[in-house]
């Protein structure tokens, strides 16, 4: 059996976010789909569209707006479950501004899990594209497409940038740990958190600068990030969980699909799903019509565990065709002993090629950080150990990160 086989059978049981809807859908399905691509994929002649509408919002006042609109409503809607609703909704009011100004602009995203060994090193922060650390007393940034800005929101000052680790940021969150995430967590009230207190806060804190703050969006990198988390939260949904909405509500009572999203004063409900009502676009890597599946790390995955780790960190991978391969023909071992040899030797020589490289410990979230948000610090911690774990976990296997 082939891999491209195995692959495309994989892809053919993944669920279909639309065939879901049934009776909780009350939006009109979209006449037209957009597609928010990673930053690094975009064409010389989207990146310019897109740059040059972003500094005509900074021009007529709109960088300001949606920083004094986060900021006011900071502490309601971080560490509950508003989080994903607000910026989801957030980050689409940002996108249709810009779509006044050209109606070909959307809103990228940045995949900074691909750059999170070294994340300085990243193109994303090179000034052909945002542009890098701040620069002098004030750590003002002086190349990409924000160089030389002044910010007036909460007041005058040079648009900034200050690098966590002494302009050196330590590790972010790795692919892997984002995938057990998103196999294992069955709620809100373990995805939120597993989000929020690990990727989200660690590429605010070491960004810095304007991103440090609650009125972060001053920064660019804040609507690559927000866009990357909720096309996190989108392929979680699609992994059977699209309608699932549960956890605390700021001020107490729970979040339910019928709750107003902050500010907007609409239900959850009406962004829950890609492809109805306004929420008229789709992500490059994970199209509406299937689950998206990263063939590379899987198969990596299956060979390096043993099955009951790979259960218990990685279930869907566990039970994807790709780890079942050896045990769906075993019975008729005599009848396809050579097909069996031929596909469990391409996928093992395949991964055992690559050379094996210690997967890093991520950044913690800082002490201020945690108080900024009034999180829990002991809930904090407890997250970030479970990443930890699974670090360890995968560096015993001398599991190949493709990353």
């Amino acid at each position: 059996m082939k891999l491209t086989s195995i692959l495309a059978s994989a892809a053919a049981v993944g669920l279909s976010a639309i065939g879901m809807a049934g009776a909780q859908q009350t939006q009109p399905a979209c006449s037209s789909i957009y597609t928010r691509k990673e930053l690094l994929s975009l064409t010389s002649s989207e990146w310019s569209l897109i740059r040059s509408i972003v500094a005509a919002m900074q021009r007529d006042g709109w960088f300001p707006w949606f920083a004094y609109l986060h900021n006011q409503w900071f502490g309601s809607i971080h560490g509950n479950s508003q989080f994903f609703p607000f910026h989801r909704r957030f980050v689409y009011e940002w996108e249709r501004v810009g779509k006044m100004y050209n109606a070909g602009f959307f809103q990228p995203y940045w995949d900074e899990m691909r750059d999170y060994r070294v994340p300085a090193s990243s193109q994303v922060l090179t000034s052909n594209w945002v542009g890098g650390n701040g620069q002098g007393a004030n750590r003002c940034v002086t190349n990409g497409n924000q160089a030389g800005w002044t910010m007036t929101y909460p007041n005058s000052h040079c648009f900034s940038r200050n690098f966590g680790n002494n302009g050196n940021p330590s590790s972010w969150y790795s692919p892997e740990t984002i995938n057990s995430f998103i196999q294992r967590d069955t709620t809100m009230t373990q995805f939120r958190p597993d989000i929020e207190y690990t990727l989200h806060g660690v590429v605010h804190i070491n960004i810095g600068g304007d991103m440090l703050q609650g009125y972060s969006p001053n920064d660019w990198i804040f609507m690559l990030h927000h866009a990357n988390l909720d096309r996190l939260w989108w392929q979680w949904q699609q992994n059977g969980r699209l309608w699932t909405m549960d956890g605390p509500n700021a001020g107490g009572g729970t979040v339910s699909l019928t709750t107003n999203i902050a500010y907007f004063n609409e239900p959850v409900r009406n962004v829950m799903q890609l492809g109805y009502g306004s929420m008229c676009y789709q992500y490059a890597s994970n199209p509406l019509s299937r689950r998206a599946l990263d063939s590379s790390m899987d198969e990596r995955l299956a060979v390096a565990l043993p099955k009951d780790v790979l259960a218990e960190w990685f279930p869907d991978t566990a039970k994807s065709e790709i780890a079942n391969i050896t045990d769906s023909v075993v019975n008729s071992i005599n009848a396809v002993a050579a097909s069996v040899s031929q596909a469990v030797s391409q996928i093992t020589d395949f991964v055992e090629a690559q050379p094996f490289k210690v997967i890093p410990y991520p950044a913690r979230l800082t002490d201020g950080w945690i108080k900024m948000h009034k999180y829990n610090p002991a809930e904090v911690r407890k997250t970030e150990q479970r990443s930890r774990d699974l670090i360890d976990v995968l560096n015993k296997a001398k599991y190949r990160s493709p990353y």
